[in-house]
């Protein structure tokens, strides 16, 4: 892990600067999950390059972007496991566009399918017509959820279901409990003249169960990243390929003696002055209380069993979702447990080369 950057952000940046800032912090995350913070970062950038009166809003929150990614990079295990979650469309952005993706409707299977599409989407249009021609017809309200892959949702929605109480067992879940998977959970089964409840009505009901309901889907992954996350919960960040990059520490003079800023402690109160020193906010701010009544120092390295064990937390929240080619069904995958046994180290396989299972020497 890179060691905690030893000098503070300068109080005023441009956004230019600024953005300058926060990619190089971003480069010190670990590779498995760093392209796609960074991505997250520029699109973000770009998206508000033009002048807005929330300008303020936005320089205020880069310097929190600035200061996570630090106190990450420093030893902050929360910051890292919310970059983790972030990084691999727990939570996010990312999820949100994977989301949009889950939910479109699957094309049809066969010709007679395509046909009766067809024809059903010709029926509407000419009615339709007829309808505007007449009068007005004004659009139906809650009926965003009939234009959703509905039956390939509620499979996951029941996988996930199941896994909840596996990882929840493991680790904290990350998003809320799902407790139904029955889009008519809150639709009454008559009305109160005893008749069965209006079309309106059953949308209404539906719609308010798939907005509660869409909150806590966790979307599935690409079967490759899916496994990379599998993988890095068996220890593959240790190898060279994924490890985390090291940060260059900054060449300091060690004869110049320390000059006391005294112009700071003359213009501003002293608790302004030692915030960012304290303990609390010493891996955000990069600064270090030198003096006598300093408490210790916190940690600046996070160690590869925090990150085996949070990448398996995170694996056993994702799925992937293959779909097969005959049939067209869909198959649900979750994350697993990891074996207890941690795998040897070099220096413990060496024992043993040059010999075969029985023990015996090969050579």
């Amino acid at each position: 892990m890179s060691p905690v950057p030893w000098f503070p952000a300068p109080p005023t940046l441009s956004p230019l600067r600024l953005y300058r800032h926060v990619l190089r912090e971003a480069s010190y995350l670990p590779p498995a999950f760093r392209a796609n913070i960074i991505e997250i970062i520029r699109h973000r950038f770009r998206s508000n390059l033009s002048p807005s009166p929330h300008d303020k809003t936005r320089i205020y929150r880069a310097r929190n972007v600035l200061r996570t990614l630090r106190a990450a990079n420093s030893g902050d295990m929360s910051a890292m496991k919310k970059l983790i979650l972030l990084g691999f469309a727990r939570t996010g952005s990312l999820r949100r566009e994977l989301m949009s993706e889950l939910v479109k409707p699957q094309g049809p299977s066969n010709s007679k399918a395509l046909d009766e599409l067809i024809d059903d989407k010709m029926e509407k249009m000419e009615a339709s017509e007829t309808a505007a021609a007449a009068t007005k017809v004004r659009k139906p309200k809650n009926d965003f959820f009939t234009r959703w892959d509905r039956p390939k949702l509620l499979q996951l929605l029941r996988s996930q279901k199941q896994q909840q109480g596996i990882g929840k067992m493991a680790s904290n879940w990350p998003v809320t409990d799902i407790k139904s998977v029955n889009e008519d959970q809150f639709l009454p089964q008559t009305n109160i003249w005893g008749k069965p409840p209006s079309e309106i009505l059953t949308r209404a009901k539906r719609a308010k169960w798939w907005k509660l309901t869409a909150s806590k889907i966790l979307p599935p992954l690409g079967r490759g990243q899916w496994e990379l996350l599998g993988q890095l919960s068996e220890g593959a960040q240790d190898s060279k390929e994924w490890e985390v990059p090291r940060r260059r520490r900054p060449v300091e003079p060690t004869d110049e003696p320390v000059q006391w800023d005294w112009r700071a402690y003359a213009s501003q109160p002293v608790d302004v002055i030692l915030r960012p020193k304290s303990w609390y906010n010493q891996r955000r701010s990069g600064q270090r209380d030198t003096g006598p009544h300093s408490l210790r120092q916190r940690k600046t390295l996070i160690p590869s069993r925090w990150f085996r064990r949070q990448y398996n937390r995170t694996w056993l929240a994702t799925a992937t979702m293959d779909q097969n080619a005959n049939t067209l069904r869909h198959s649900v995958s979750w994350g697993r447990i990891a074996s207890k046994t941690a795998p040897a180290t070099k220096a413990q396989l060496e024992i043993f080369e040059g010999v075969n299972a029985k023990g015996e020497k090969t050579s």
